[in-house]
């Protein structure tokens, strides 16, 4: 691991911060007999660059908003068109020139047609809340937080991209993998409870089957601050006895709302009735400073989705 003088650790690798940098852009709708603009953000990190409309390749037998490839530097990558796959309809009359954001996450590149790239901007998590019945209703639950931006009425929108990547088809987890990956080891099927904090329905439905499938208990949370709540909860009814007789392991996503997934484990590690608790970040995010992130704040583990057999691999060594 890179190592720091005192005072000098570079701003990408602040941890406990509980905020992030995202690239917000807009998408347009007719709503009623005029246009309406709604802005969502995606974390800087999983971008890897933003270009003008390239030339698409048509596939056969696909869903309408996953029905193209593109070149891009040598590699052929699946192009999701966001306006289909939410449904939106632009007016005729608006003039819109597309780009394409080009993502890296989950393993996978994916190209986003999005209508306009407005800019970047920095922005607490503790400021994003979970969507509204309402806003979840009309974007297919696809919705994992909500912002109000420039002191006005203005939403940005935090889309579930876990969700996007799985329609397409990009994210295939294999949940048989993990009865087999046990019989590998030499082990038998696992015992214990784990406690799971992610805002992505999709995310915490493979983590969920996935861990079952091998023996555990699952208690979800959504973010970050509700997996806090759980955790209280549990210290207010345990009295002096050990959380870890009660939960054996946390596993945690980065990006949520409310309480980030890095915040919560420097909250919970520098709790002293808590800091004996294993927590293994899982998150769409790769890279060393990632890594070095969850290390910083006391993370025992880290991750990234979805591979099953590391998953396995990884909680064994805490739930033997």
């Amino acid at each position: 691991m890179t190592q720091h003088a005192a005072g000098a650790l570079p701003e990408v690798l602040k941890v406990g911060t509980n905020e992030m940098e995202l690239v917000v852009f807009r998408m347009f709708s007719t709503e009623g007999a005029a246009a309406e603009a709604m802005e969502y953000g995606v974390n800087v990190a999983k971008v890897r660059e933003i270009i003008p409309m390239p030339t698409l390749t048509k596939v056969p037998d696909m869903p309408p908003y996953a029905e193209a490839l593109t070149e891009v530097r040598g590699e052929v990558i699946p192009i999701v068109d966001l306006g289909k796959w939410m449904k939106l309809a632009p007016p005729d009359t608006l003039s819109i020139r597309p780009k394409v954001i080009v993502l890296e996450m989950l393993g996978t590149t994916v190209g986003m047609i999005v209508h306009e790239v407005e800019r970047i901007r920095r922005i607490k998590w503790d400021q994003i809340k979970p969507p509204p019945a309402l806003l979840q209703a009309k974007h297919g639950g696809r919705v994992t937080g909500v912002t109000k931006i420039d002191e006005g009425d203005s939403l940005l929108l935090i889309l579930d991209l876990e969700s996007v990547i799985s329609d397409i088809g990009a994210l295939m987890p294999k949940h048989q993998i993990a009865v087999e990956e046990i019989e590998r080891v030499g082990q038998r099927k696992l015992k214990g409870t784990v406690l799971i904090a992610d805002d992505s329905s999709v995310a915490r439905k493979i983590l969920k089957d996935t861990l079952e499938n091998v023996g555990l208990h699952i208690i979800e949370a959504v973010d970050g601050k509700q997996a806090l709540e759980v955790l209280n909860e549990f210290l207010q009814k345990i009295g002096d006895t050990p959380i870890t007789d009660f939960v054996h392991l946390v596993i945690t996503d980065v990006e949520m709302p409310e309480m980030d997934g890095l915040t919560f484990t420097k909250r919970v590690k520098g709790n002293p009735r808590l800091q004996s608790l294993p927590i293994v970040v899982n998150t769409s995010l790769s890279g060393e400073e990632n890594r070095e992130k969850a290390t910083l704040v006391g993370a025992d583990g880290y991750l990234v989705k979805f591979d099953v057999t590391k998953l396995i691999q990884e909680i064994s060594r805490f739930l033997r």
